[in-house]
């Protein structure tokens, strides 16, 4: 675990590689990010959802969800997302700022083939999903491939707070090519 972080790319990278064990490791903070939409009523919308990919490289996030569900109705209207994750052992906070893209049908069919067949259940509640119901479990949960909806999150802006020794706080945009400026934390 670092201490504390004096060079820029060093830090950005760190946290990259954080990020990125997410996609294998179940009990790293980064499995399970809250992501934020821009609700329809213009209120903020915050759920955890798992992180299906990541890669540094091409600044881009991958997550899974229900195309009936409320939040791909919120992005379809406002692209916007954000993302946060906090890392408590290592004691940094990861914020960012990006625009999504939906990706369903044949787009994603390869994506579908490595969802475990019990986890598919997650595409195609019925209500769909947000819907009122009558009782805690008046919901069937059909797996249904035409549901399955991939996010696909293109990183603007990544945010970096590190509660080490010293407090320190990078910025890096996809504008600057990832260079990094030290912000007061």
């Amino acid at each position: 675990m670092k201490t504390e972080f004096a060079d820029l790319k060093e830090m950005h990278d760190y946290a990259w590689r954080l990020i990125i064990r997410g996609i294998v490791d179940k009990k790293s903070p980064a499995r399970h990010p809250t992501f934020g939409t821009n609700g329809l009523l213009g209120m903020p919308e915050l759920r955890t959802v798992v992180l299906r990919y990541a890669d540094q490289k091409a600044a881009n996030l991958e997550v899974h969800t229900d195309v009936e569900s409320k939040k791909v109705e919120e992005l379809k209207f406002n692209p916007n997302v954000g993302i946060h994750i906090w890392f408590p052992t290592n004691k940094l906070q990861v914020r960012i700022k990006a625009i999504s893209e939906i990706k369903i049908g044949s787009g994603v069919t390869e994506q579908w083939e490595k969802v475990p067949t019990g986890s598919r259940v997650s595409y195609g509640t019925l209500p769909t999903p947000g819907t009122v119901i009558q009782t805690p479990f008046a919901y069937e949960k059909p797996a249904e491939f035409e549901r399955f909806c991939l996010i696909k999150i293109n990183i603007e802006e990544i945010d970096l707070t590190h509660l080490g020794t010293r407090h320190t706080r990078a910025l890096y945009e996809k504008k600057t090519k990832w260079c990094g400026s030290w912000l007061a934390p």
